[in-house]
């Protein structure tokens, strides 16, 4: 992973700016706005986009959190995968988690259950914390059958 902020401040710090509007304008339920920010912010972003630390999985999160909350888990699911994608280390078991919960709500259930797998391999139960209780009652639930 790279630090945007070593090879472009100037560029980091805009980035940082609007995604700090971004999440203001999220806050206060003004999510048209604030996914228009985040695409900016992607947009921004030199390519390979996931490489980015820090930058790569906020941006993404972001989009996934807005695609998900609407409903859009297709979207949601692909924001997910380019999160796993730039994650910086593996014992970040979000981005595992929300890929997870995008497949399940997609009816993609043996997907869903791998991701939830290889994130209670590395976080057990708290890898779950402050996610909706179905997503962990699925995963203990499809364990116990296998």
């Amino acid at each position: 992973m790279k630090e945007l902020s070593e090879e472009s401040p100037d560029l980091e710090a805009k980035i940082s700016s609007i995604m700090e509007a971004g999440n203001e304008l999220d806050e206060k339920g003004k999510t048209t706005q604030a996914l228009a920010a985040y695409v900016q912010a992607w947009e921004l972003l030199p390519e390979p986009k996931v490489s980015w630390k820090l930058l790569t999985g906020w941006i993404a999160g972001s989009l996934y959190n807005v695609y998900f909350g609407n409903g859009d888990f297709k979207k949601a699911k692909y924001w997910a995968q380019a999160a796993l994608g730039g994650r910086s280390s593996e014992r970040n078991t979000g981005p595992l988690i929300d890929l997870g919960m995008a497949c399940l709500e997609l009816f993609e259930e043996d997907e869903a259950f791998q991701h939830f797998d290889d994130a209670y391999a590395a976080g057990k139960e708290r890898a779950f914390q402050e996610r909706p209780k179905k997503y962990l009652s699925f995963y203990l639930s499809k364990k116990r059958k296998r």
